[in-house]
Parts: structure tokens; sequence; C-alpha cells
């Protein structure tokens, strides 16, 4: 969900949840007042009644109560009804008709105790608001008097309000709710431009940009001139990087060119003078084998180092036809030499004639690397697996598998990066670039690598790599052109 609709939905719910308060506030302030005039209206209208009974003398000791025209005092929603205490109508308004008012036992009774009290009552299929007013004479209730008046105008008045209201109300919500959508996108447009700016830099990698807001007094102008400061900054310090990440290339990339030769030199004079010296166990013979494995290894680690400056400058080799049975022929064939301690064992479940669109040397390479770091690990005596495998969709699985110590978990991706070294490399030889160049040959042949322990102990690297596809007339390479 979006800020802006979760501006939006929270300002129309704050919206809704006010307009509730008021509406209902509003509604039952207006029933209270309408109520209480209806209430002053009958008990006025009850007064005047009261006071137009008369009393007459009927004899010396006899009086006799003259009740007057209610009909006087009645109008088309009001009603009059006079009742004895026995419940008996004495006299009511002729707009009654042939009905008489609701009258309760406990009515009847409350009257009898002489109180003065209103009660909605329910006549046919309208309510009415009643007044009974006891009257009394001489200290003693003589009869009760009822002065109603219908509430049938008052409720559809009140109904209509209130459907009203909440049509109101909600077509309140819903015009507030438009017109906040188009304030929140106008106020929330410089952020989308922060955005798209800040995703421009994200996939062109170009700092030199700038997020375009002019209204720095506010906050989202105090945030764009953060994040200028911040891309300022990063732009700054990449460039620093990248010029000494390019010095540092450079630097490996001539110290190798230069140091090939005088090491090929060293290595050749070394290995001359091995074939010069006596046979046998003597100090200058042992010197001089030093000598020689040690610019061997220099050798290795200076190729090393020149294939990984190649892959930094972006280099990208020559691809050709290969064909698998004759590499895997040539690489098993100098790999026994490697080691005479373990054994090679090659499972090759694939047709002879797959090709393969790559560079013949550098699959070699990265064939010699893994063989080497599988020997390296292995246990003395065991046995060393190569297998190939074609898979579906064109893709050729070379795994190979070791019975070494296996690798530490959480190591099955960083092996791969330069110079790293794990727990279980200590004691060995080697300078951690092996698989970095590994890595970046499977790559350069739109291949993956991976790596894993397996079952029983041991560690296995698993490659894939496309494959050429048989057509008629040639193979298709894999950038689809005819070889």
């Amino acid at each position: 969900m979006s800020l802006r609709v979760k501006l939006i939905l929270l300002y129309s719910g704050v919206l809704s949840l006010v307009l509730l308060i008021v509406t209902s506030i509003i509604f039952i302030a207006t029933s209270h007042f309408i109520y209480k005039e209806i209430d002053q209206g009958i008990a006025a209208k009850a007064s005047s009644v009261i006071k137009s009974i008369k009393i007459e003398n009927s004899s010396l000791f006899l009086k006799e109560v003259v009740l007057p025209d209610i009909d006087v005092f009645a109008s088309p929603d009001t009603y009059l009804q006079i009742v004895d205490v026995r419940g008996k109508v004495l006299s009511k308004s002729s707009n009654l008709g042939k009905q008489d008012l609701p009258l309760s036992e406990y009515t009847l009774r409350s009257a009898l105790r002489g109180d003065r009290f209103y009660e909605t009552v329910r006549a046919g299929n309208q309510d009415i608001r009643v007044y009974n007013v006891p009257m009394i004479f001489a200290g003693q209730v003589i009869g009760l008097l009822q002065v109603g008046r219908t509430l049938s105008t008052i409720n559809l008045l009140l109904t209509q309000l209130r459907f009203f209201v909440t049509i109101g109300s909600i077509a309140a919500v819903i015009l507030a709710g438009i017109v906040g959508w188009f304030l929140a996108r106008t106020a929330l447009r410089p952020v989308e431009r922060m955005i798209r700016t800040a995703a421009s830099i994200e996939s062109s990698g170009d700092l030199s940009k700038r997020i375009d807001y002019y209204h720095s007094g506010d906050e989202l102008g105090r945030l764009a001139d953060t994040l200028n400061a911040m891309f300022e900054r990063l732009e700054n310090t990449y460039h620093r990087l990248h010029e000494s990440y390019e010095m540092q290339r450079r630097f490996v990339s001539d110290a190798s060119h230069e140091l090939r030769t005088p090491l090929t030199t060293i290595r050749g004079n070394a290995e001359l003078l091995l074939k010069i010296v006596d046979e046998g166990p003597t100090p200058a013979r042992a010197a001089i084998n030093d000598i020689v494995d040690e610019a061997r290894r220099l050798t290795r680690l200076v190729e090393d180092l020149l294939a990984l400056a190649r892959a930094d400058a972006g280099y990208e080799f020559e691809k050709e036809d290969v064909l698998l049975e004759e590499l895997i022929q040539s690489v098993t064939r100098k790999a026994r030499f490697i080691t005479s301690d373990k054994t090679l064992n090659v499972k090759n479940d694939c047709p002879s004639e797959i090709h393969i669109w790559g560079n013949y040397v550098y699959l070699s390479q990265l064939l010699f690397i893994l063989l080497e770091n599988a020997f390296k690990y292995s246990l003395a005596g065991s046995e060393v697996t190569l297998a190939l495998t074609r898979k579906q969709n064109q893709l050729l699985e070379i795994a190979v598998a070791d019975t070494g110590p296996g690798l530490p978990p959480g190591e099955e991706g960083r092996i791969f990066d330069r110079f790293y070294r794990g727990e279980h490399t200590r004691g060995k030889e080697g300078s951690g670039l092996g698989l970095a160049i590994a890595r970046w040959v499977v790559e350069q042949h739109n291949g993956t690598i991976t790596a894993a322990n397996r079952q029983g102990g041991g560690c296995i690297f698993t490659v894939s790599l496309p494959m050429c596809k048989q057509i008629s007339g040639g193979l298709l390479n894999g950038q689809g052109h005819l070889s």
C-alpha cells in the first residue's frame, strides 16, 4: 500500500469518526430539543384544561365538578381524554373518534398517588406522547387528565434528518477522499521525483545526478538537500575508490607482466643447474630444488594474478567449437601426473559428439583447478571422481568430487572469493585465487559453478555449461550463430 493511499485512508477514517461523533451529538440534541418542546406544549395544554374546570354547588353539602369542552383545547395532532378513578372515560376530544388513549394499570395507580408524568404509548400504528395530570379536589384524586400529541410527524422529521445527515456525511467523506487524493498527489510529487532520481542512480550508476527541489525551507527540501549531500559524498568516495582500484589493477597487471620474464629465467636456470650438479642429497642440490619449487609457485601465482587482472579489465577471451571428448582426454592424461598417491576416476556418460562453445585453454585451466584442488584435500590412497552428465536444456554438468574434510557451514559461496582460505585449508599450499579464476572462467562461458558437501564426507564442485545445439548443416553455438 502506497503512502498516498495510507494518508487518504487515515484522513478519511479520522474525518468519518469526527462526522459520526458530531452528527450523533447534533441528532441527539435536536431530538431532545424537539421532545422537550412537545412536553412543554402538552403540559401547557393540560394546565389550561385544569384551570377551565369549574366547581358548582348543587346543594348545601354537595358540589359538582363541571368539565370544560375539551374540543376547544384539541388540535389535529393533540388529543385530550378525562377518566375517573376507575379508568372509565368521562370525556375525550372528538379527533379521537372511536378510539381512546391507552391507559395502563401502572398509569392509573401512579395518577391515584398524585404523580404527574410523561409517557410514550402506542395507539394503532403511531406513537403518542402523553402527559398524565391527576385531577385533585379537596385533597382527593377524582380523575385523570391525559393530554397526548402524536409523534408521527416528529419521527418522520427525525428519520429524514438522519437520512440526510448520513448521506451528507458519506458524500463529505467521499469528496474529502477525492480532494485528499489530489492534495496527497501534489504533496508527494517531490517524493516521487526523489524516488525516480534514486532509482535512476541505482540503475545507471551515475552518482553525478541530483534531486531537483527548490523549496529548501520545508521538510522535503531539507530531505532533498540531505540526499544530495549524501550522493555527493558517495560520488567522491566512489571516484577515490575507483581511482585506487584502477591503480591497484594496473599495478597487479604490470607487476605480473614484469615478473613473468625474470621468474621464467630463474626457473629455467634452476632446472638447468639441477641437471648439472651431482646426483645425491647434497646441500647445493637441495637448495636448487627449493629454488625450482618456489619459482614454480611464484610463476603460478603471477599467472593467476594476471588472469584476475584480465578479468577485472573486462577481458573476454576468444571462443571456438571445443570437442568435449578431446578436452577431457587431454586434461585427464595430464592430471594423473599431478599426484601419485590418489587415483582419478572418470565417469563420462555423454555422447562423443558433444561440443562446447568456449575457449579450449581456459576450459582446461578450469578443470585443472578443480582437479588439483580435489587432489590437494583428498586423503592418501583415496579416489577423486570426475563425472560428466548431459542434462536437459542443452546443459553439460561437470562434477569433481573428493574425499577431503568438506566445507564448514557458510563457506559454500565464500570459497570462490579471492584470497579466501578457510580453516580447513591451513597448512595446505595455495594462494586462494584458483577458485576465483574458476568462477570467472565459468561465467565467461555463461555457466554456473557451485560447491557442496557430499554425504559420507568430502566436497563436490558442480559446473553447468551450455552445449552447442546440433542442427542440420552444422552446430549452433551459445550465441545463436552457425559454426
